[in-house]
């Protein structure tokens, strides 16, 4: 019964939600995996789906502030892991970013996101001068993870590392001037960084301005999916009906592309439906905000709505070719059993929130009703 009780306490409409979302994600990857059967790859990712589910209902029982508490252990947990993908990583495409174990790989730089904004929102909620040695710490922190999965390479997932760092700056009251400055800062240095670039990265932005300088290769990707988009017209072509993904024009098609198959198939109101699904899925979380909560839940939160967003946003924007191809994953959406779990961690806090702000709420009306 107490099970029972705690459910109900839970955020229901962000739950449906998100359900909805990932039975949108299941479809069309039974449809890009489609090989006259239910393939191995649907399977594997509905296990990751009720894996997930698992994992959202058993971390919201966790208190955040004890999950705050313990940030610096997950991280340096996930680090360890990070390293082992130098030295033991399964190498796909000539990057290493996966432990192999047995059936399932997993990725810990997908991992690493949320145990950095646990890290981050413990860090500042506590922090009293940005000269404190807590702030060398995070900055260490940061540094270290992103050298790692920048040497894999995994340029993509190092990115979207410092975007909830920079949200929760905003929110922690930096100074709007220092952004000013940081961005001004990237935008002089953007030829020291150029000179960085692997090769195959430098192709992939310029695929952007001209895709069809490099057909066959770097543009090769962005050409097919935008075709697939384009394709689909209003209604689509119809469910298993994708010529570019059933034809094998498309690459990655169930994962970095999946939501081009979305659209050849489901048309552009299919797409759209998507897209208002997730916005109202993203506001959902932003209204977390408008209540009153600590500090560090403030900070997690804010981390968390900003992963969502910019991943999100740069999977639509990349499969409609405009942003470069940099392999971050549709939430919800797109196959992997490490993405699936991190995002489904990090719903499980949302809702810990959720609980306690709840039986607050209702521990001070029942106050003010008494006499």
């Amino acid at each position: 019964m107490r099970f029972l009780e705690e459910l109900r306490n839970l955020d229901l409409t962000l739950l449906f939600l998100l359900l909805v979302i990932q039975g949108f994600g299941l479809v069309a990857i039974f449809s890009a995996s489609y090989d006259g059967g239910t393939s191995l790859l649907f399977k594997k990712q509905l296990i990751y789906v009720l894996l997930g589910w698992v994992i959202i209902v058993g971390v919201s029982y966790e208190r955040v502030r004890s999950l705050l508490d313990y940030s610096l252990y997950i991280y340096l947990l996930v680090l360890f892991l990070l390293i082992l993908v130098l030295v033991y990583g399964r190498e796909v495409y000539g990057a290493k970013r996966w432990l192999g174990l047995g059936i399932f790989n997993i990725q810990p730089s997908e991992l690493m996101k949320p145990a950095l904004i646990l890290l981050t929102a413990h860090v500042l909620s506590h922090v009293r001068s940005w000269r404190d040695r807590e702030v060398l710490l995070l900055l260490f922190a940061y540094t270290t993870a992103a050298l790692i999965t920048l040497k894999q390479p995994d340029l993509g997932t190092t990115v979207s590392y410092f975007v909830p760092l920079l949200a929760m700056l905003f929110i922690r009251g930096v100074p709007v001037r220092y952004f000013v400055y940081t961005i001004f800062v990237g935008l002089i240095s953007t030829p020291l960084v150029w000179q960085f670039l692997k090769e195959y990265q430098k192709k992939r932005i310029l695929a952007i301005i001209d895709p069809y300088s490099d057909y066959l290769g770097s543009g090769y990707q962005i050409i097919q999916s935008v075709i697939a988009v384009g394709s689909g017209g209003l209604t689509g072509k119809g469910f298993l009906q994708g010529t570019q993904a059933h034809l094998m024009f498309l690459p990655e098609k169930h994962t970095d592309f999946i939501f081009s198959v979305i659209a050849e198939e489901f048309g552009f109101l299919g797409a759209s439906f998507l897209v208002l699904l997730l916005m109202f899925f993203l506001l959902k979380i932003f209204l977390y905000l408008l209540t009153p909560l600590s500090l560090g839940e403030r900070l997690v939160v804010t981390g968390i709505f900003s992963l969502l967003l910019f991943q999100s946003s740069v999977n639509i924007l990349m499969a409609v070719g405009m942003f470069p191809v940099v392999g971050i994953p549709l939430p919800f959406v797109s196959f992997g059993g490490s993405a699936m779990i991190t995002f489904s961690f990090m719903v499980g806090i949302l809702l810990s929130i959720y609980k306690e702000y709840s039986k607050e709420s209702l521990l001070l009306a029942s106050l003010s009703r008494k006499p």
